[in-house]
């Protein structure tokens, strides 16, 4: 492997998304530097713990899809550390008539669920005679999933599952980009049910018998994030602002920056910029970039809380034998989903006690994530007794809110893609990563910014 002698990289922004690019170059023999504004790494990611309980700031698992991810944690000493999750995760749950509804996992649970009216599973059975959508459209979510499924499945399944990975409105997602499997099962096969069995036939005919795994670490999501910034070292300069980024005439950047107690002017031969959308056009970029990079700002993001709480378990009613519950916007109730964390993973909670993590707002409710503490435990409480048969106070709190928790991959949503890569293909030693590009979970962040890292070395060679 070619390596990076003498070349310089500087990543601004210490998510997992920077820090893993950044990972990547250092491996390739660049001297990176990471600037990241707030007083510590990890962005969304963060991980708390208390007297045996563990919370999580964002997203409490990882969804390996492809072995790259695996042998990206044993490359960075982490291989030991990956706890794959329980069993009884596989088992979903989203809510009907105020209750949970286990999601069908075949043909035989479908025919007795109770999620489903029985009109809405003979509609769902007439999907396969369902026309294909033209190419050159571009369908919401709730359109594609009603046209194809029906009302009654994209209410009671699609619409709570964007919800729990988006925080989104159905009506707004972009079928296409929120939930490409669905789009190109469609577009390949003429259905979605028939396209999955094919598909998955073709995969083992092929030898990709590989089968997605979702996991954590022993220590929760923050092991990552230590690891990643702490192989970094002295190249992770935290509480810094950025003073300038210019590009060069050789195609390099000179960006200026500082912290406390340093201030730099440097040349770099990459650059990736890996914070959220929304924040790329406060940094002070040249005219050109600056130019290039502000359709950008269009991208909306969901505001979102997470409100952990730990019981007793004799305390909760439901036997929590699943992942968690997500909730259809024609329920009555404010949170957006409740999961069942220590029912997914070990070391969540002590014996004889739950730890459930609770989200609140998205763009269903956006009003509602910014609100205090006080308030917002009545809120999530109430639905939890409600929803989980919860009887007593929680022993344990945690509260997270991120203004910018989600990436929207809304209608129009390729254009601004687009204008992303043009401006990669205009400065070509630049990367662009985040959420807001490729995949909003953090296995799709992390591959996509060992990419991006391997493109920027691949162009500095």
């Amino acid at each position: 492997m070619a390596r990076m002698e003498n070349k310089k990289a500087i990543v601004i922004g210490a998510g997992v998304s920077g820090l893993s690019a950044a990972w990547e170059l250092k491996k390739k023999g660049f001297e990176v530097t990471v600037l990241e504004r707030r007083d510590a790494p990890g962005g969304v990611i963060r991980t708390f713990e208390s007297g045996g309980f563990r919370a999580e700031s964002g997203t409490n698992s990882v969804m390996v899809t492809s072995p790259r991810l695996l042998e990206f944690f044993e490359e960075i000493g982490l291989g030991a550390e990956v706890e794959r999750s329980k069993p009884a995760a596989k088992k979903r749950f989203f809510v009907r008539g105020g209750k949970p509804r286990p999601v069908p996992s075949g043909p035989f649970s479908l025919l007795f669920t109770r999620l489903f009216s029985l009109f809405g599973k003979l509609r769902l059975l007439m999907e396969p005679f369902v026309g294909r959508s033209d190419p050159e459209s571009e369908p919401s979510v709730e359109e594609f999933a009603e046209r194809r499924l029906g009302k009654d499945v994209s209410d009671y399944a699609i619409n709570p599952f964007m919800a729990g990975v988006y925080g989104g409105d159905p009506k707004r997602l972009s079928i296409k980009y929120a939930f490409a499997p669905f789009w190109n099962l469609e577009q390949k096969y003429g259905s979605i049910i028939l396209g999955a069995i094919k598909s998955m036939k073709e995969k083992k005919a092929s030898g990709d018998v590989f089968r997605p795994v979702m996991v954590s670490f022993k220590g929760g999501m923050g092991t990552l994030i230590k690891k990643l910034a702490g192989d970094l070292g002295d190249g992770l300069k935290t509480s810094a602002r950025v003073i300038s980024v210019d590009s060069t005439a050789d195609g390099r950047w000179e960006v200026s920056w500082g912290t406390d107690g340093e201030d730099c002017c440097d040349a770099y031969d990459a650059l990736a910029i890996a914070v959220p959308a929304p924040d790329i056009a406060s940094l002070p970029l040249g005219g050109a970039l600056s130019a290039a990079l502000a359709p950008l700002s269009k991208i909306e993001y969901a505001p979102v809380a997470t409100y952990s709480m730990g019981f007793r378990r004799a305390d909760i009613a439901h036997r929590l034998d699943g992942f968690g519950a997500l909730v259809p916007a024609r329920e009555d109730f404010s949170i957006l989903g409740s999961l069942f964390v220590s029912s997914i993973f070990e070391g969540r909670a002590p014996e004889g006690f739950a730890t459930l993590t609770n989200y609140v707002g998205g763009m269903r409710r956006p009003e509602l994530a910014p609100l205090p503490q006080d308030e917002m435990r009545k809120i999530v409480l109430g639905d939890l007794k409600r929803l989980l048969g919860v009887s007593g106070e929680p022993v344990f709190e945690k509260m997270f809110f991120w203004k910018h928790a989600i990436p929207q991959y809304n209608l129009g949503y390729g254009g601004i893609m687009e204008a992303a890569d043009a401006a990669e293909a205009a400065f070509s030693s630049l990367a662009l990563i985040g959420s807001y590009r490729g995949g909003v979970g953090v296995g799709s962040c992390v591959e996509n910014a060992l990419r991006a890292a391997d493109a920027l070395a691949a162009k500095n060679r």
